[in-house]
């Protein structure tokens, strides 16, 4: 008899139950922060990779419509000129730069039509009036180690006076 009314009790207390609401906003935070953060790190990757974008092409740009002397384009100097470049991407570190930058340089009617990928082994000056072909790439920085390495590219053409 005992046994039947407490789960008479039970029964009547059920609705109420129901309708408790106490804890559920902190339900509700910790199924939506992950989510959340998730998405805002991925904005803030996404940031950094176009800001190491642009600074490499604006760096490229530069060297191409600056005199070219002092940057080592000229001698085919490719340590030079990274060190030129390095210096105007100011999101990494110079050494870290360096060590990452993959720079080319070439005749542009040596140049495959083909997509090709950029490796850092031709740096070659040319001669005089020759349109030349410049690209570069490096790695941006990655937040989460988990995110893949996005590689800011770019490239330029100029003439060599």
């Amino acid at each position: 008899m005992r046994g039947s009314r407490q789960r008479m009790g039970l029964t009547r207390r059920a609705p109420s139950l129901c309708r408790d609401a106490s804890g559920a906003v902190a339900v509700e935070f910790a199924i939506l922060v992950w989510p959340v953060i998730l998405l805002l790190v991925g904005i803030l990757q996404l940031g950094l990779y176009q800001y190491t974008q642009v600074q490499l092409g604006n760096a490229l740009f530069d060297a191409a419509s600056g005199p070219s002397e002092e940057l080592g384009l000229l001698t085919g100097n490719a340590t030079t000129y990274k060190t030129t470049v390095c210096t105007r991407i100011r999101i990494l570190p110079l050494a870290t730069c360096k060590a990452n930058l993959l720079v080319e340089m070439q005749v542009l009617s040596t140049v495959s039509t083909t997509a090709t990928a950029i490796t850092g082994t031709t740096f070659n000056a040319g001669a005089s009036n020759n349109a030349l072909l410049l690209r570069a790439g490096i790695p941006a920085i990655r937040i989460l180690p988990f995110l893949p390495v996005m590689w800011a590219k770019g490239s330029v053409v100029f003439r060599r006076p």
